[in-house]
């Protein structure tokens, strides 16, 4: 009998010299992990890379405004471990590593979460798109935005 497969991947690009604020060299790491149904080959190879990587850039540029191209990122994967069922969403960690001179720095990021259709098996691109677009006409989301 076939089970789901839990799978762990890292994403992470550097070290990069930040730029803009001038924090110093960075090394920022994205933790993914989701249970899928499916081929490792698939999985591996064309899914989770698809949905992670633009979701990694996406995050990068938010939180430093740091544009990272393609050849820029690597991605690796732990061995998979069975799982009993298939997530609906992915679940994904940051942690940023600052160097400066001496001075060394770790900081994790609130987990952020990527929801999946259709049980699992398709991304939903339009998600946090959808809300962007209330940020972008003025509202925060947050039901404060009456003027007093």
């Amino acid at each position: 009998m076939e089970s789901a497969l839990l799978y762990d991947m890292t994403i992470w690009t550097g070290p990069k010299y930040d730029e803009v604020r001038g924090r110093g060299v960075l090394t920022i790491e994205g933790y993914f992990k989701v249970a899928l149904w499916g081929t490792i080959h698939q999985n591996r190879n064309e899914f989770l890379p698809s949905v992670g990587i633009p979701f990694f850039k996406d995050w990068v540029a938010r939180q430093f405004g740091m544009y990272l191209a393609d050849s820029e990122i690597n991605v690796r994967f732990q061995r998979e471990r069975p799982a009993e069922t298939e997530d609906d969403e992915i679940t994904v960690d940051f942690r940023v590593f600052t160097f400066r001179g001496d001075r060394r720095l770790a900081e994790s990021y609130p987990q952020e979460t990527i929801p999946l259709e259709s049980g699992g098996s398709e991304y939903d691109p339009d998600y946090y798109g959808e809300q962007e677009d209330d940020f972008e006409n003025g509202d925060s989301g947050w039901g404060d935005d009456e003027e007093a």
